[in-house]
């Protein structure tokens, strides 16, 4: 009786296996991560949760006014703050984990792109949120009437802080 030595199969014997058994299987590539990168659409949604989350850490004497005025009791405000600080626990944590993601995959792996798009997605809403008043507004004077009229009427669509800004044209009589 021979005796063989059992080893663990690796992934290069499982590859010739393959071959030897179905050669046309064996000869179409697989990609090791089959997920697209989708940087824009990971910079939207990094935009979006980072803007969420400044507004929430920065408004928290709104929220408490909006809370009071409303019908909840006392109880159902503090599970409301409860959660919201949750949010931002969370929401710090998972920043530590894409910044993590995106310093130490290959570079060219989706989930290094997504990350990065996150990443930076949360970064401009950073800088959206602190800079000041004075530059958005002469931003906003730069803009022609078109444009303007535009903006005004999408801020009075949905309720955001653009009613708040006065355009003044500073171009005179052009």
């Amino acid at each position: 009786m021979t005796r063989h030595a059992f080893r663990k199969m690796t992934r290069q014997d499982f590859s010739s296996r393959v071959a030897r058994i179905d050669p046309e299987y064996a000869s179409i590539k697989i990609a090791a991560d089959a997920r697209p990168a989708r940087p824009f659409m990971a910079l939207m949604m990094g935009f979006g949760w980072g803007y969420l989350c400044l507004a929430v850490a920065r408004n928290r004497d709104f929220i408490e006014q909006s809370l009071l005025q409303g019908t909840l009791s006392q109880a159902h405000r503090d599970h409301v703050f409860h959660a919201l600080a949750a949010l931002l626990a969370v929401s710090a944590v998972m920043l530590v984990v894409h910044f993590l993601r995106f310093t130490f995959t290959p570079k060219h792996s989706a989930t290094r792109g997504n990350s990065g798009g996150l990443l930076l997605g949360a970064m401009m809403a950073a800088g959206v949120v602190h800079t000041p008043p004075g530059v958005m507004e002469a931003a906003f004077g730069l803009l022609d009437d078109n444009s303007r009229s535009l903006i005004i009427a999408a801020s009075e669509a949905v309720p955001a802080e653009l009613r708040a800004v006065d355009f003044v044209s500073s171009a005179g009589g052009l």
